[in-house]
């Protein structure tokens, strides 16, 4: 395989002998002979750090990233001698700690121009430096970088297996994915954590049917989420995916958390009009519950082309807000507010939170009915309302710029010069940074 890194690595060794007509024949000798004159200063510039980098990372990370970033920074012709420490002849602790600090400074020297080096000690037997150089790949943003990740998977298992996939997903390769969802047979929870951590992030629509088989076999409720994740990332109007998941929304499946990620996801992952998903979204809402997760669903369902969801939920939290215990309690606004905020009835969003705050003896609920105004006022572009509720919030100048992370017509609104003015204002007050 070609050494991407090469061509250019020869014309700077021997771009003062171009001129002489150097034969292209001549050109790795001439680069060799380079590179065994420069080694003794290279051994020497290495040496100070030895001793630093036998320690064990785990113990002494602070001091050692410091020691790591200094070897760095002597620049990549370290790179042969840092390859050969990758090797040991030996495996006790100081050997192996010695490779894996000599990796993380090679991991700053663009592994991707000695890729092929790297593909020889995977293939070797070297036990301490193949893991090394699995690691190293993740860090080879190349094509060949991959393919070599891609063949080790036929041929590895265990920890180098793991390491394999982890390298994939440092590269966000979602070629090899074919191949990857192999490994969530395994019989080995870590392994299918890797392979799940793999697909959440490179999201491969190719494999929804094997995480599907994969899916109705797992027996770790700990890896659950991650399905849900993968899915809500990789697939649009998916039948099998909407019905595999739908029974992790029985009780104690998922954590709540959890299940109203899966409720959100389905708005994309069902069928619009999916019979399975509406008719089970419905049974949320018809249980009487008024928390969020119901919102939730009259949301979904909404999304699927379902507006009952929504006139029963809303219906529900208006005879309960009637009844002369619950006139006063502001977790019914709450909830009223954010399903009239979903559903883009921002005023009326506006009145509950308003009621919330009212009503609420906590500083959370209170705190999050007052980013419900901020970002209802910002869609109904009430900018003097904005201004009103920042200066009577409490909040702090980076507190407010936060909630814009999140929410990009609020970071619009932080945008225009009088809400700029007003937090400049806000930041000399004291107390208020």
């Amino acid at each position: 395989m070609r050494n991407p890194g090469l061509p250019a690595a020869l014309a700077a060794v021997l771009a003062p002998a171009l001129g002489a007509q150097v034969a292209l024949a001549d050109l790795p000798r001439l680069a060799r002979e380079r590179a065994e004159r420069s080694r003794p200063a290279q051994v020497q510039a290495l040496a100070p750090f030895l001793a630093d980098l036998a320690l064990d990372y785990r113990e002494n990370q602070q001091f050692l990233d410091q020691r790591i970033a200094a070897t760095a920074a002597i620049g990549d012709g370290l790179v042969p001698l840092l390859l050969e420490k990758l090797q040991p002849a030996g495996s006790d602790a100081a050997a192996r700690n010695l490779a894996a600090n000599c990796r993380r400074v090679l991991e700053r020297l663009d592994p991707a121009s000695f890729v092929e080096a790297l593909g020889e000690m995977t293939r070797g037997s070297n036990r301490i430096a193949r893991p090394e150089a699995i690691r190293l790949l993740g860090h080879a943003a190349t094509p060949q970088a991959v393919q070599l990740l891609a063949d080790l998977l036929d041929r590895t298992q265990g920890e180098e297996l793991r390491l394999a996939v982890r390298s994939l997903r440092q590269l966000r390769a979602p070629a090899p994915a074919a191949k990857v969802v192999v490994a969530l047979g395994s019989a080995d929870r870590q392994t299918r954590e890797e392979v799940l951590g793999y697909l959440v992030v490179t999201h491969p629509k190719q494999v929804a049917d094997a995480v599907i088989q994969a899916l109705a076999a797992e027996r770790d409720p700990k890896l659950l989420p991650a399905y849900v994740d993968y899915f809500a990332g990789a697939v649009q109007e998916h039948d099998a995916a909407a019905r595999a998941l739908l029974p992790l929304l029985d009780r104690e499946k998922l954590d709540w958390q959890d299940t109203m990620r899966l409720v959100q996801g389905l708005a994309t992952i069902a069928p619009r009009d999916h019979e399975p998903t509406i008719r089970r979204l419905h049974e949320i809402v018809d249980s009487g519950d008024t928390s969020s997760l119901a919102v939730q669903a009259a949301v979904t369902l909404r999304a699927l082309g379902d507006r009952q969801g929504i006139t029963k939920l809303q219906r529900s939290l208006n005879e309960q807000l009637r009844k002369p215990q619950r006139r006063r309690d502001p977790g019914l606004y709450e909830q009223r507010a954010s399903l009239a905020f979903a559903i883009e009835d921002y005023g009326d969003a506006v009145g509950d939170y308003e009621k919330v705050i009212e009503f609420s003896e906590g500083p959370a609920m209170t705190r999050r009915a007052q980013v419900g105004i901020l970002r209802s006022e910002a869609r109904r572009k009430k900018t003097a309302n904005v201004l009103k509720v920042m200066r009577n919030s409490g909040m702090t100048p980076a507190e407010l710029e936060a909630i814009g992370n999140d929410d990009p017509v609020f970071r619009e609104v932080l945008q225009q010069d009088k809400v700029r003015a007003l937090l400049q204002q806000m930041a000399k007050e004291p107390g208020t940074r």
